[in-house]
Formats: C-alpha cells, structure tokens, sequence
C-alpha cells in the first residue's frame, strides 16, 4: 500500500509544532576564521522564525555581527531510542541570524520565549533584555530560514525534503525530495 506523503502546509504545522515541543536546538555560526562554531541554545519559536537569547560577549553574537550566515538543528529522539524510530523527526536549518533591535519585536520575543518555556517564564533575566543601543548586557537573536533539511521517518524510514522558505522566513514555498536534490538513485 502506497504511503500518503503530506502536503507542503501539513509539513509547515509539522515544523512549526517540533519547533514548540523541542526546548533545544544547535546553533551554528561562523568565526572569523572560517571555521563553524556550534552551541547548544534554548529557543522560542514564532510559527518558522526562532529567537534566543544571549548576552553580549559571546562569540555567537561577535561571530553573527560579522556574518549572518547561521545554521541550526532540531531533532525529536522518542523516548524508546532505536526500537522507536519511526516517530523520530528533525530539521537543519540554513538561515541569517540577526540582533533584535526594535523594542516591539524584543517584546514579542520576550512573551513568546516566557510562553514556551516555563524556567524562562520563572526567571527574570528576559525582563532585562534592552535594544542593543540601550548597552545593555543580553541581546535576542532572530534566526531566519531559508531552506532546510525536514526528515520526518513518521512518513516512512529516511523520509527527506528540502525545504524552501519565503524571503522573510515565515512560511514554507517549496519542497522537493532530499533524493533528488542530491541526484541519490530511487527505486
């Protein structure tokens, strides 16, 4: 029997809600070097656009002031490991990176990480975040796709799609099979 492969908006509710269920992603930037650095960050999701804090003397904001060019990873591992990998699902994530500036959009990033995450929520250290010329000591990054590896082995084992993204990274406008993409032999 022949599997239904969903369609591209029931792939953007399946991103979206692996965004909202998962509370940490790797983040990677790029040094000055050339060479990639990766972090483990907390994230809050806004539908496909993810934001995260951090504090200005870190080398993920120094690294992304210099070039936005920034890539995450997100993965669901079901509790019962390898017996259940059918239910495994993922997303990496090419995109920019970019300071938060505006005050609204600091807000609404602040109120949608307090409502993902109940330690944020607990903890007052987002109620302190400033816009960048305010020299104050955190910043909020918004991270921006666009495109993406999305496996999803609900679908069938090694399920894979590159996904394109609308230019300001909030919505899905394309996917194409990963074996394709990749010129990989099918069946």
């Amino acid at each position: 029997m022949a599997v239904k492969e969903p369609t591209l908006e029931e792939v953007e509710k399946s991103v979206c809600e692996l965004l909202q269920n998962e509370p940490v992603c790797t983040l990677a930037t790029l040094a000055a070097d050339g060479y990639p650095s990766t972090a483990a960050m907390h994230f809050a999701p806004d539908g496909l656009i993810i934001y995260m804090h951090t504090f200005v003397y870190t080398r993920k904001l120094a690294h992304i002031r210099r070039d936005p060019r920034v890539s995450y990873s997100v993965h669901y591992d079901p509790p019962g490991g390898y017996d259940e990998r059918t239910e495994s699902r993922s997303i990496q994530v090419q995109g920019r990176g970019y300071v938060v500036t505006d005050p609204e959009e600091i807000a609404r990033a602040v109120d949608v990480s307090m409502r993902k995450s109940r330690h944020e929520a607990q903890d007052t250290l987002l109620n302190n975040v400033k816009p960048p010329e305010a020299q104050g000591q955190q910043v909020l990054l918004r991270v921006e796709a666009v495109q993406a590896l999305w496996a999803d082995f609900r679908v069938r084992l090694l399920w894979r799609q590159m996904l394109e993204f609308g230019s300001d990274g909030r919505s899905l406008t394309g996917m194409q099979p990963y074996d394709t993409v990749i010129g990989r032999r099918t069946k």
